[in-house]
């Protein structure tokens, strides 16, 4: 049994809550990696051995400062030993400014890394959340909570909207039971499912009261985390945000040593991290805009895919190469006398439902019902592209087998194919690239891929609410059957206009070459392909080692400057 098996199994039996307060699960995870790892331990001591020097001639400088502005949460939510580092940089910048920031480990592994590279950041103290997790009674039922249980037939809509003390627990639990699906058809009004549902509802109430008790305890004025779409670290983020406390999400942009940087309240909780708040659009909208403007956007997007760049942290341009459209039909068998229409598949586990409302139930259930009308619709070719993020995800989840995705696909067209219809795998040797030039019409339910493609002139159907639907530049939908009947009749529909390219450009400008934080005094490198479950990859190299170049340096004034300001986004220059 794997150790990701047997944590997920100590956690389902509850025997990891009592190995918590006999102080055993630690030990038992530790005496595993010892075994098992050795060479992996070495390469993180020696890579913590050389990074705590240069934290800790930082760190001198930052503890100068007259601690005075409150305590700042950095919650550990991430094992790799990349995010501890980022981790500590926060923490460094925190300090300069005059906050006192506390790590919170939340992960039930990896504590020692935690308070090894924050703690060479001059961070004192390493709070356990899971601690408080074990500690806490299982909560009762609240009245929405039963009436889920009770549901003869269960609906994922209907869980969404389950709240506890202001925490979305129904977003919560519903992404945290699709991680532990991903390989398996998710229906959740099959009773296993559904009983496995109402569990982890409870789960989820009792880490809500343990990042209560941990908010109690230490009255923060901020918190901060690389990822907070999976608990535990969810119920803090929810916690915090229902209680009126910041909470600050650094996440990858489309560059690697870019960061997108968002500030979230009550309010915009449910907003992607990697979007437009109602501001920034606002600013993109009356910006100067220029023909430079977008000539830099699209150059962006041709030499990011071109080089190999672009969100290159997943693997998305390796043994690919941009092809002809000539012979992209060629190696498709597509008809060259026909318009195309590309479904952009999602990954069917992301928890990417978080930020929008789906026409349908869930991610799998659009796929089917997309297919199934593009079948019925042979005017064009369709091509029904799965996800490139499927070729790193199933990699570091060490899957090798049948795809979810292509199942779902020839189970709706009852084993086989239409003659009209193609299917492009995550292995594909065709770069993304080439489908700007070859697609008429792009259906989605809320990708970036509908961004990109916008920015090209191609109408964009999308499925659901999210980041860049409704705001003029795509073909929304009110309910399913209107989205579906587009699809049968995708060849009617009209180009988009002059003005729908312009607010489609500036919304992608504002988003790819404004939002992002330029890291440039720490640099992060793309792991390599063969080491990406290695702890230690993605590297993040120091690149200034002095204090007075590190507090100095344009990036981390920037970063203080944006912390101080309040504002939801960080836009460049802003």
């Amino acid at each position: 049994m794997t150790g990701q098996k047997t944590r997920r199994w100590l956690e389902d039996t509850g025997l990891s809550d009592l190995l918590w307060r006999a102080g055993l699960f630690r030990p038992l995870l530790d005496l595993r990696e010892a075994l098992g790892h050795p060479s992996i331990r070495r390469a993180i001591l020696q890579d913590w051995t050389e990074s705590s020097a240069v934290l800790a001639r930082l760190a001198a400088t930052a503890s100068k400062q007259s601690l005075t502005a409150g305590a700042v949460l950095i919650a550990s939510t991430v094992q790799l030993i990349a995010a501890k580092k980022l981790e500590a940089l926060w923490a460094l910048a925190l300090r300069f400014l005059g906050y006192r920031p506390l790590a919170v480990e939340t992960l039930q592994r990896h504590g020692r890394w935690t308070r090894a590279y924050l703690g060479a950041a001059g961070v004192d103290q390493v709070l356990e959340l899971h601690r408080l997790i074990a500690s806490q009674p299982w909560p009762q039922s609240t009245p929405e909570i039963h009436a889920f249980e009770q549901a003869a037939t269960p609906r994922l809509p209907d869980l969404l909207d389950i709240s506890y003390r202001g925490v979305d627990i129904g977003r919560i639990a519903l992404s945290n039971l699709l991680y532990r699906y991903k390989f398996r058809a998710f229906n959740i009004q099959e009773s296993d499912t559904h009983a496995d549902m109402f569990r982890e509802l409870h789960r989820v109430q009792r880490n809500v009261h343990a990042a209560e008790a941990l908010l109690a305890r230490t009255n923060p004025v901020l918190v901060f985390a690389i990822e907070k779409g999976l608990s535990p670290g969810a119920e803090l983020f929810g916690a915090a945000a229902a209680r009126g406390i910041p909470f600050i999400q650094q996440t990858s942009s489309q560059n690697p040593s870019d960061f997108i940087l968002r500030r979230y309240g009550f309010e915009n909780r449910h907003q992607h991290p990697f979007s437009l708040s109602p501001e920034t659009w606002q600013h993109a909208r009356t910006m100067p805009w220029s023909a430079a403007h977008e000539q830099s956007l699209m150059d962006d997007f041709a030499d990011g895919y071109l080089s190999g760049k672009w969100f290159n942290r997943k693997f998305l341009h390796e043994d690919r190469r941009v092809k002809s459209r000539e012979e992209v039909f060629t190696q498709l068998g597509l008809d060259p006398h026909k318009k195309t229409a590309v479904v952009f598949s999602h990954v069917l586990w992301d928890a990417t439902f978080f930020y929008g409302r789906g026409l349908f139930d869930d991610y799998e259930t659009w796929l089917t019902e997309t297919v199934r009308a593009a079948y019925d619709n042979p005017a064009l070719n369709w091509v029904i592209k799965l996800h490139p993020d499927l070729t790193w995800k199933l990699m570091f989840e060490g899957f090798s087998g049948e795809l979810r995705d292509r199942a779902v696909i020839e189970a709706a067209a009852g084993g086989r194919l239409p003659e009209h219809v193609r299917l492009v795998l995550p292995s594909t040797d065709i770069s993304t690239y080439s489908f700007f030039g070859l697609t008429d019409y792009c259906l989605t339910v809320r990708g970036t891929i509908g961004i990109e493609m916008a920015c090209h002139g191609v109408p964009v159907l999308t499925a659901g609410t999210g980041r860049y639907s409704g705001l003029g530049f795509t073909v929304d939908s009110a309910s399913p059957e209107e989205f579906l009947h587009r699809v049968r009749h995708i060849q009617d529909l009209p180009p988009m206009t002059p003005a729908q390219l312009e607010l489609a450009r500036r919304f992608a400008y504002a988003l790819f070459k404004l939002r992002p934080w330029p890291l440039r005094s720490f640099e992060v490198l793309p792991a390599e392909r063969g080491r990406v479950t290695h702890p230690l990859e993605p590297r993040v190299l120091a690149h200034v080692t002095s204090p007075d170049a590190f507090f100095g340096a344009p990036d981390i004034q920037e970063l203080m400057g944006w912390v101080e300001s309040g504002q939801s986004d960080y836009i460049r220059g802003g």
